[in-house]
């Protein structure tokens, strides 16, 4: 086992501390433990390792030069590191100079290299290391930069690209029984290559599974920009945006990295010593099959509807398919929405339509088009589906060898159907699954197979979507009976696992006690062990208990939801309830919500441990209008707690993060339930927000509401009135709830601004209101950020004021003016 050790972090914060220079900090180490000899082996200093994916005991790994001090580095010039080629079972060892990178054939019986030497002038060299002989073989030597090295399967081919001053790129490859690497394709002379379009240093090279075909990546020369003798204050720096712009100006410049380094799919065919352009300006994204060993490709052409990616979603695309041997481009499926994919072998394009709401195959070698579900008596689009835009599919299992069949999913089942049409659709868990309210889906144990093999039992696991009991069944398909259960309880089971040439399995199951633990058991899960026992210190802490509660809606809709409570709960004490929401959270029964610091939403298990009751309900939506639907579950929910004695008037408090947060917002403006209320990234007027952009990635709002979450289902033009009547803003005069919101002015999800005005108009009507703004932070926290701790401690003693009625912090009596800003943090609680 190979790992890497990260310096400890004491170290590295008193370092910190003390502003130490970035050279006298501890670097990682390497980490290498041997099963049969228990011996284990440290290296400093690590930069990167890797092993082969099969059948060799060596590892190499990249190391700091020590001497790279002392060498002068030629501008421009790539970091070089030390190589050590390293077998922990003989405890052999080989070490090499000034190398950039290396890569290992899948087998492990060789591994390719980069060297290069810094003088005046930048050459590299190339070499291939036998692991078997340990032998050493230089197969290219040339002034410029060698780069991306890649070695084949069977550990006899490589290829890597290389540029000289010009930084044009050639790609060269290598074979076993040759000395020389050659040249493949060079930029100024190749017939294959457009005008003015070159091998690209950005796209991935990789060889088939076969290793009969090379696939690199194209894309036009740069454009070098033209000199001036201008100053940066003498330059005009405008953006001009366009109505006929494909993407708008914001997405644009969010897709400008990606844009500047694009490459096009193009592949090498050793027999016929023939470059095939597969993608192009148009065709800019194709999809292999049989990693990279199918004859034809997928080809996604989007450009011709990008300007309606502003309002509509999902986004419209043409399908071609892409002959591999010939490059040939055949528009199959013109403007499809939906999901649309090329079976394993290549026989069939196959996709869902969300119009007719069925799944089709298309033979494009004869052009005919199957329906493979339509004679089926049950759904295939997602009937959970509540947004304004046409519901997807519950996807598929995958394909059998040979594309002889289709396994699709419905709600709860998995068909096997014909994509010829010709063979009657088989429900292969024999209706099982709707009958037991339980949702099946297929579990790939052989990662590397690409294709389902139905001579074997299938393993599924399984969901109660009524109880929330969840784990593994098994069927056979070729006898009509009922999924056997294999492991089948109150848990929530995932992350099933085998191992690659033994019959065991590991997976992780969790409760609301019940913490991450890996488990190993045998195929037929009768021998189980637990194997690891995490966060065993729980014991130490009041714990939550969680249960399903059911009520029905002020509308007379059925609806469930979680109930946390303190494992030590008396029923007949009066305890503080939190209400947290966000769509649909119930299927969570059986998750293990740890305790951490807050990124913005409460967490059960911190509050039910400080003696509160959490509440979480589903909520599901009317198009046009998400505000009441929000008011008809979350209060008839709270009114049920009320009624059934749980809740006490005058101690529930709610609590919501993005969605949830607008939820909470609008809430608040219907109800007086609350005694304290938390929105976190609130949209508090949808007119405002509905011409912003989301600008984390560049996309237009507007499609957020019309198509999307937001749920309004027109557009401000169509309907005015419903963007007014779910919009906080228009109805803060009737707020009594005491309110603090958290919105950051790194928000690139909802912009702060609707933060701000919300908190504008309760300050404006004189209503206790409190915003938190983390400078810098975006939309959640940052996972590791201190503000986690900051913000989950303010909405504690927010929370504990108005619902237990403890004395308020100073924070909230007095504010934290800026001058004081970094002095205090002002939690003193104040009598």
């Amino acid at each position: 086992v190979a790992f890497r050790i990260k310096a400890e972090k004491d170290l590295v914060r008193k370092l910190k501390v003390k502003k130490a220079k970035k050279e006298n900090f501890p670097k990682d180490s390497l980490g290498i433990w041997v099963f049969k000899s228990k011996k284990t082996f440290k290296f400093a200093g690590l930069k990167s390792f890797n092993l082969p994916v099969k059948g060799s005991s060596w590892v190499a790994f990249l190391m700091d030069d020590k001497d790279a001090k002392k060498k002068k580095a030629s501008k421009n010039s790539p970091k070089v590191f030390d190589l050590v080629v390293f077998n922990p079972v003989s405890e052999k060892e080989h070490r090499f100079k000034n190398v950039t990178e290396f890569s290992f054939s899948r087998n492990g019986n060789i591994l390719g290299f980069v060297q290069i030497e810094k003088d005046s002038i930048i050459r590299s060299k190339v070499n291939i290391f036998d692991t078997n002989s340990e032998t050493l073989v230089n197969i290219f030597e040339s002034e410029g930069i060698a780069k991306k090295i890649i070695l084949d399967n069977l550990g006899k081919k490589s290829a890597f690209i290389h540029s000289k001053k010009s930084k044009e790129y050639s790609l060269n490859t290598w074979e076993i029984g040759t000395f020389k690497s050659k040249v493949v394709i060079v930029n100024e002379n190749s017939l294959e290559m457009p005008k003015d379009w070159a091998v690209s240093k950005n796209g991935k090279i990789w060889f088939s599974q076969d290793d009969s075909k090379i696939y690199f990546g194209t894309a036009p020369k740069p454009t070098p920009r033209k000199k001036d003798t201008l100053l940066k204050e003498e330059k005009v720096e405008v953006d001009v945006w366009s109505w006929k712009d494909p993407y708008i100006q914001p997405r644009q410049k969010v897709l400008l990295r990606k844009e500047l380094v694009r490459s096009y799919l193009s592949v090498y065919h050793f027999s016929s010593n023939k470059v095939v352009r597969l993608a192009d300006e148009l065709i800019q994204d194709t999809k292999t099959v049989m990693n990279g060993d199918g004859y034809f490709a997928l080809g996604i052409a989007n450009k011709p509807y990008l300007i309606e990616t502003t309002w509509n979603y999902p986004y419209y695309k043409d399908i071609y398919i892409v002959n591999i041997n010939s490059g040939k481009k055949k528009l199959v499926l013109p403007k499809q929405q939906d999901f649309v994919g090329l079976s394993p072998f290549g026989n069939y394009v196959f996709w869902y339509d969300n119009v007719d709401q069925g799944w089709y195959t298309l033979n494009h070698r004869n052009g005919k088009k199957t329906s493979l579900t339509k004679n089926i008596p049950v759904n295939f689009y997602d009937e959970d589906h509540d947004q304004p835009r046409l519901p997807s599919s519950y996807k598929f299992a995958g394909w059998t060898k040979d594309d002889k069949y289709f396994l699709v999913y419905d709600r709860f089942d998995i068909w096997k159907v014909d994509p010829k049409g010709i063979e009657k659709p088989i429900c292969i868990t024999n209706g099982f699954g709707r009958k037991q309210n339980i949702q099946f889906r297929h579990i790939q144990l052989d990662k590397e197979n690409k294709y389902i093999d139905l001579q074997k039992p299938l393993i599924l696991s399984a969901f109660n979507k009524v109880n929330k009991k969840s784990g593994y069944f098994e069927t056979n398909v070729n006898i009509k009976s009922n999924p056997k259960p294999l492991i089948y309880e109150d848990y929530l089971f995932y992350k099933l696992l085998k191992a690659k040439n033994a019959g065991k399995l590991i997976w992780q199951k969790t409760s609301v006690k019940e913490s991450k633990n890996l488990w190993y058991g045998n195929l037929n899960f009768k021998k189980i062990d637990k194997i690891t026992k995490l966060n065993s210190q729980q014991k130490e802490f009041i714990w939550p208990t969680v249960e399903l509660v059911k009520w029905n809606t002020f509308n007379g809709k059925k609806a469930e939801g979680l109930l946390y409570k303190p494992e030590n709960y008396d029923p007949n004490k009066k305890y503080p309830v939190l209400v947290y929401f966000y769509d649909l959270l119930s299927d969570r029964l059986n998750g293990y919500p740890a305790p951490k610091p807050s990124r913005s939403p409460i967490n059960p298990t911190l509050y039910a441990s400080n003696g509160y009751i959490v509440f979480i309900p589903n909520i599901r939506y009317e198009v046009g209008h998400p505000g009441k639907s929000a008011v008809d579950y979350v209060v008839s929910g709270t009114q049920a707690l009320i009624d059934k004695g749980i809740a006490d008037k005058g101690q529930i408090g709610i609590q919501g993060q993005s969605w949830g947060g607008y939820q909470v917002a609008y809430i608040i403006t219907q109800t007086n339930m609350f005694a304290a209320a938390s929105a976190a990234s609130p949209v508090s007027n949808m007119i405002s927000s509905y011409g912003n952009i989301h600008w984390k990635t560049g996309i237009s709002r507007m499609v957020l509401y019309e198509k999307s979450q937001s749920r309004i289902g027109a557009s401000i033009w169509e309907n005015p009135k419903l963007y007014i009547e779910n919009s906080p803003i228009f109805h803060l005069n009737k707020v009594e709830t005491p309110l603090l919101i958290m919105h950051n002015d790194g928000d690139k999800s909802v912009s702060w601004y609707q933060g701000i005005e919300m908190f504008m108009g309760l300050r404006r009507l004189q209503k206790p209101v409190w915003l938190l703004n983390y400078n810098g932070e975006p939309h959640n926290l940052k996972a590791k950020s201190p503000d986690n701790k900051d913000l989950s401690i303010r909405m504690m003693q927010f929370f504990n004021h108005y619902l237990k009625d403890k004395p308020q912090a100073e924070w909230m009596k007095n504010g934290i003016p800026l001058i004081k800003k970094g002095k205090t943090l002002g939690y003193e609680l104040v009598e």
